[in-house]
């Protein structure tokens, strides 16, 4: 029995692929001759009705007792026929790990169907202002053993909680006093309003930050698979990623080894041409945030796929902490994987956090 539905069950999904091959072509017919915008929202109900149904949702909109357009969005991006599927938002209060700094994010999820690659999950975080004035920007992949349990032989985590502090910290947040639940969270709400495609912040601090963190790309991406479209990228890559690290001990091979060992090339992202970085730019310009950006980064490749697509970028370089038991790890991604300013030099997190803030406040003409 477990045989055969699992069987039909493929069947159904088999079914439901070839829907999505068909209806992408219609989605994409459905864009305006010459349409000079970045990305083309789906407006039209009955087609987004058959999306929102067909592709990773896969709910059905009779059955929703809220209106799904008033929730979802879903856009073709001009430049490179991407599709993209996104929820419009939530405002969050969060306190930062290290300081525990009241800030306030606005959270969208984006699925983009990325022609040439597969389907790839990202979560974007805005604090502040992102439209009018120059931003930050940190995108990073997913580093499983690193952000789950803390490993320490990678920077990954520390990078992440350092854009999280630098946000906070350029967006201070006064606290009300409200002592009920209900009404604290009425406030938080009340902090950001969507708005013609735009998430407005209603308290604008110093910079505004976005914070794309790139749930499928576990493992620099290793998920990738030339001339296939993987129709589940974080999937693949996770128990590709965990292979990397066998591989590494088992061999007492460098980072680069543990990928060639499983029979991919170290950083999978770089294959045909960075494909594996535009998803970047991709969801920035669905987002339509402001094209002068601070990029905090190490990868001359995410700049570069950066500029290509119109955006001005320039570079602080990104740490977050390095200690003895990731020395090793730092050494290979400036040595194997080219990445610039890090090697096994030690730096610890308030110093490097240090460091990059005053960079950033010289950058955007605070200092």
């Amino acid at each position: 029995m477990t045989k055969s539905t699992m069987a039909q069950g493929i069947q159904r999904y088999i079914k439901r692929l070839e829907s999505c091959q068909s209806l992408y072509a219609t989605l994409l017919d459905a864009v305006p001759k010459g349409y000079k915008q970045a990305t083309y929202k789906i407006t039209d109900r009955e087609l987004f009705e058959k999306a929102i149904s067909t592709f990773v949702t896969a709910l059905e909109p009779q059955n929703a007792k809220g209106d799904l357009m008033d929730i979802y969005d879903i856009a073709i991006h001009i430049k490179t026929k991407a599709l993209i599927i996104a929820n419009k938002g939530a405002t969050l209060f969060t306190l930062t790990s290290r300081h525990e700094t009241p800030s306030i994010v606005r959270h969208i999820g984006l699925c983009v169907y990325m022609p040439g690659v597969g389907m790839e999950y990202a979560n974007a975080g805005i604090v502040g202002n992102v439209y009018d004035k120059k931003i930050v920007l940190r995108s990073e992949s997913a580093c499983t053993p690193s952000f789950i349990f803390g490993s320490q032989r990678c920077n990954c985590h520390h990078q992440w909680e350092n854009v999280r502090e630098l946000a906070a910290s350029f967006n201070p947040v006064e606290v009300p006093d409200i002592s009920l639940g209900a009404e604290f969270e009425k406030w938080v709400q009340s902090q950001f309003a969507y708005k013609n495609g735009k998430h407005i912040c209603q308290n604008t601090g110093e910079l505004g930050f976005v914070m794309l963190h790139v749930d499928s790309q576990n493992g620099m991406g290793s998920g990738y698979t030339k001339g296939e479209f993987v129709f589940d990228l974080a999937e693949r890559a996770s128990l590709r990623h965990r292979g990397e690290y066998t591989s590494e001990q088992i061999y007492s091979t460098s980072m680069y080894g543990g990928f060639t060992s499983i029979g991919i090339i170290g950083d999978p992202r770089s294959e045909s041409d960075g494909v594996g970085y535009q998803i970047t730019p991709v969801i920035l310009d669905y987002l339509g945030v402001n094209k002068d950006v601070i990029m905090l980064t190490n990868n001359r490749q995410k700049i570069q796929k950066m500029e290509r697509a119109g955006y001005t970028v320039e570079r602080v370089k990104s740490i977050g902490a390095v200690n003895v038991a990731g020395a090793v790890e730092a050494h290979e991604r400036g040595k194997e994987f080219n990445h610039m300013d890090i090697n096994s030099e030690l730096t610890t997190f308030m110093q490097d956090y240090g460091r990059m803030r005053a960079e950033i406040t010289k950058l955007a003409g605070k200092g």
